[in-house]
């Protein structure tokens, strides 16, 4: 046993040693680059800089990561030569990297091969060394013993890389996220000015470095993606913390035309709770960009009735309470911007008495499986709709599944996390779970746990109603306030997935000006 542990530990710790102690070095644009492999623990590719990571992480399936960072840099004279024409700069630093990239590939290939070669020499010495130390007789053949491991160890190398080729996604450049200031500077495109207030060599730097990226980022765009007619925000889980000037701000960074707010706006559905300053933060948003709402289980129908309220506020779905304190609600859609979304809200109140207030998953799950039933039974099924809403991410799932290929997208909550990156897109359909726009808010205190990151996301919108990206915002640490920028207390991480493709009505026109129509019945379609 030890012998095969050294005959499979050493050849991987020797490619693993031999690819971080001799990277490829290259030079692009004038600027000098590292190229570093690794083995088993980074995956996937990512352009590092001390401004933060852009990361590509699904690139196939295997255990190898190249990492390209830059080493040396005259930053000044790099801002300089990008701010003069960053077009021009980013095509030539492309071109030239690329021109490089068989080159890399060989050097990376090469010292795998002679790191695994030199562990197996090692691992070939060790076992001869205690076959010595032992007194055990020389093996007849013993050569011939090591040119059958050689080759047993190339057939693995071949298996390995035949599963690379086989899980080798052609798309892992469109998926990415941006860490660091990169990611913060995600949150002002194309107003860097509002991230850094004075103007400075460290502000023209990092306006540098971001538009290198941002010109990176145009190209990916420019590759079968259609251009965008407007943008939709997804929020949730407010639970009356004080985040909607924060979330004013980013609506208006990314020119977004309506938000779709998943619920859980209270705490334990109260009018009292519902505060003047709360709700004063909230119509400032709405009268400038439209929200979509439905009611989550923290949300009573005295809830419902306060964001009935609110100007821009539009509540899809009812819930009302029956006579025996149990809570009814029901399925409505509405047309806007040339989408078609339905929701359905949440039928429990937390804190509320009796299963409808239970807060155990095995208690009101049957009450969620009850009013997905009566919303499937009662959904037109001769309508399509874009997007399907729910609080619960189960409840969602199980309407999709019931409507089948007549939702292109399913939007939700409750979790206060968002879902991976790898389980938005399955089988044609999108799956957006929201985290926790308020950071927990009032549902975070006194549980003895770090608040949970504010979590948005903002998904683009072709003319053809294509859903063509989304990206997706965490934010760790203290909040700002409205206009200033996050500080250096706070982590930031910006996660760009670019969507297939979906199959649409020919004719389709979605218009960021296209008047909303009148809420009607989910049965109406």
């Amino acid at each position: 046993m030890l012998r095969w542990v050294l005959r499979v530990a050493l050849p991987i710790g020797g490619a693993a040693a031999m690819l971080h102690l001799f990277p490829y070095h290259a030079t692009a644009a004038g600027v000098h680059f590292r190229v570093e492999g690794s083995l088993v623990t980074r995956s996937g590719f990512s352009a590092s800089t001390t401004f933060g990571n852009w990361e590509f992480p699904h690139v196939d399936g295997l255990p190898l990561g190249v990492r390209i960072s830059p080493e040396n840099v005259d930053v000044v004279e790099l801002a300089s030569q990008a701010s003069r024409n960053g077009a021009l700069y980013v095509d030539t630093l492309q071109h030239d990297l690329d021109r490089q990239v068989p080159r890399m590939i060989l050097w990376l290939v090469g010292e795998t091969l002679i790191g695994v070669l030199l562990g197996l020499a090692v691992a070939v010495a060790v076992n001869l060394a205690v076959r010595y130390l032992r007194g055990l007789p020389r093996r007849p053949r013993e050569w011939w013993l090591r040119l059958e491991q050689l080759g047993g160890v190339v057939a693995v190398l071949a298996l390995i890389a035949g599963y690379g080729a086989a899980t080798y996604n052609p798309n892992w450049v469109r998926e990415s996220r941006t860490t660091g200031t990169l990611g913060a500077l995600q949150l002002f495109p194309g107003d860097l000015a509002q991230y850094y207030t004075q103007q400075s060599k460290f502000f023209d730097v990092v306006s540098a470095i971001a538009g290198i990226q941002a010109q990176l980022q145009v190209r990916v765009e420019q590759t079968d993606v259609e251009p965008s007619a407007f943008n939709i925000m997804f929020v949730s889980d407010m639970h009356l913390a004080s985040s909607y000037p924060l979330v004013a701000q980013y609506a208006q960074n990314f020119d977004v035309s309506l938000i779709v707010n998943t619920g859980d706006e209270s705490e334990f559905g109260t009018r009292q709770e519902m505060t003047t300053d709360y709700l004063n933060q909230l119509r400032a948003l709405t009268r400038k960009v439209p929200m979509v709402w439905l009611a989550g289980n923290h949300d009573s129908p005295a809830t419902v009735d306060v964001m009935r309220s609110i100007p821009g506020v539009t509540v899809l779905g009812t819930k009302t309470q029956q006579v025996d304190g149990s809570y009814q609600v029901s399925g409505q859609v509405l047309d806007v911007l040339g989408l078609t979304i339905a929701a359905v809200p949440d039928p429990r109140v937390y804190g509320g008495g009796g299963d409808y207030g239970s807060n155990d998953d095995k208690v009101t799950r049957a009450l969620e499986e009850r009013a997905m039933d009566d919303a499937s039974r009662d959904a037109n099924r001769d309508a399509r709709y874009d997007i399907v809403a729910s609080h619960e991410p189960v409840a969602s799932a199980r309407l999709a599944r019931d409507l089948g290929t007549h939702v292109r997208q399913t939007v939700a909550g409750h979790l206060h996390a968002q879902n991976p990156q790898g389980d938005i897109e399955s089988n044609g359909r999108i799956t957006l779970v929201e985290g926790s726009t308020g950071a927990g808010g009032l549902d975070n205190i006194n549980r003895g746990v770090p608040p949970p990151p504010v979590e948005f996301s903002i998904e683009s919108v072709s003319n053809t109603c294509q859903f063509t990206k989304v990206v997706r915002f965490q934010i760790q640490g203290p909040l700002p306030s409205r206009g200033e920028p996050p500080s250096t207390g706070q982590q930031v991480t910006a996660s760009t997935r670019y969507l297939d493709p979906q199959q649409i009505e020919s004719g389709r026109r979605c218009d960021a000006g296209a008047a909303a129509g009148p809420v009607r019945p989910l049965a109406t379609g």
